[in-house]
């Protein structure tokens, strides 16, 4: 499928409005729970990929199947709403705090969903004083970064703190290759 071929549906568009920081789409979790548990063992680990989907596929080629299609599909997706022909991939098994300052990040926009383990804890009313909240395991996140547009406000996020409880996660990260203003209609 080519990313001309792909409908942009909501609620992923509502992120080009300026006074929404961050969009949040509920959803099953989409992989089986052995190949969840398998990765989990692993962590801590990342795997990283670039490039049109194809690439990207070839690069996550050691990854379990559901995995590499739960990521076709969101790549697709996001390279849709982006208008790009390209996406940076990151996989990781976190078993540490990672990012744990509230932050925006220094990109257009970046995907990321939680496969296994909290998800990722943001700032709703772009205050970094006030109650975190968590985006859903499973769910897919959109947030603004500080180079999304003129006028846009960045989602304030961070990861949530595992580190010593002995949990992990399993997260995925799509970012575009560059921080171009994105021209969404």
């Amino acid at each position: 499928m080519r990313v001309a071929d792909v409908e942009v549906l909501s609620p992923w568009a509502r992120i080009a409005a300026p006074d929404c920081p961050i969009v949040i789409e509920a959803r099953t979790q989409p992989l089986p729970a052995e190949a969840v548990a398998a990765l989990l063992d692993q962590a801590p680990f990342a795997v990283r990929a670039a490039g049109d989907v194809a690439a990207v596929m070839a690069g996550l080629a050691d990854l379990p199947d559901a995995l590499r299609a739960d990521v076709a599909d969101l790549a697709l997706r996001f390279m849709a709403l982006m208008q790009v022909e390209a996406v940076r991939v990151r996989v990781e098994g976190v078993v540490s705090n990672a990012c744990w300052k509230v932050h925006a990040d220094y990109t257009d926009l970046r995907l990321i969903t939680t496969y296994a383990g909290p998800g990722t804890d943001y700032a709703p009313h772009g205050d970094a004083d006030c109650c975190l909240e968590r985006v859903p395991t499973g769910a897919i996140a959109l947030f603004k970064g500080q180079n999304f547009a003129a006028g846009h406000a960045p989602c304030l996020h961070r990861s949530p703190p595992i580190e010593g409880g002995g949990e992990r996660r399993l997260v995925l990260v799509i970012d575009t290759p560059t921080s171009a203003v994105p021209t969404l209609d």
